[in-house]
């Protein structure tokens, strides 16, 4: 089955970059002007929209840099975060680890004593 999400970013943007050329061509078209000044309109709003797809797309790209950045900065501080935890359980686990050590030697201590004395 298809993607239930919707469209996709890069699809709303080349959906809408079509739709500016269309229309933008299709209003010069109509347009009461000679064709010298209508090729003339077609060449300038041309190269505009050619220069102002190319600041999108640098923008675009710039932004998701920055989007990856602060991503890879997250995960680093998640990383160290997740290493103090699992250091502190170790830790832990080693601390009642000993504990529990000292309490089955003082067991069999006390077991030892108490056969010693029934005896």
């Amino acid at each position: 089955m298809g993607n239930s999400r919707g469209p996709k970013a890069g699809d709303i943007v080349i959906a809408l970059f079509a739709g500016i050329a269309i229309g933008t061509i299709a209003g010069i078209l109509i347009a009461p002007k000679s064709g010298k000044e209508t090729r003339k309109d077609l060449i300038e709003k041309g190269e505009r929209f050619i220069e102002q797809s190319r600041e999108n797309v640098e923008s675009f790209i710039e932004k998701s840099k920055d989007f990856t950045e602060a991503g890879k900065q997250k995960i680093g501080e998640f990383v160290m975060m997740g290493e103090e935890i699992l250091e502190k359980t170790k830790n832990k686990a080693a601390s009642t680890a000993s504990k529990i050590k000292e309490i089955v030697k003082e067991s069999k201590k006390a077991a030892k004593d108490t056969e010693e004395f029934l005896s």
